[in-house]
């Protein structure tokens, strides 16, 4: 799945906002990917990977009609 709202974690592993979220708050203090413990529960917005996600989108949209003008 795509990400839309990916969030960095202070273990350096970038998650799913939502899911990171229910993590923590499901009392969690513990990284899901490497189970050491978490330094705190601050969450970064990942904008590189954001706009990585962003673009690869934009271009597969471009591609789609691109292919579809073609058809016709």
């Amino acid at each position: 799945e795509i990400m839309n709202d990916p969030q960095m974690a202070s273990d350096g592993f970038t998650y799913e906002a939502e899911a990171i979220r229910r993590w923590l708050d499901g009392g969690s203090n513990r990284s899901p990917m490497t189970n050491l413990a978490l330094p705190n529960r601050v969450l970064i917005p990942n904008r590189a990977l954001r706009s990585s996600i962003q673009e690869y989108l934009q271009a597969s949209v471009a591609k789609a009609v691109s292919s579809l003008n073609l058809n016709l």
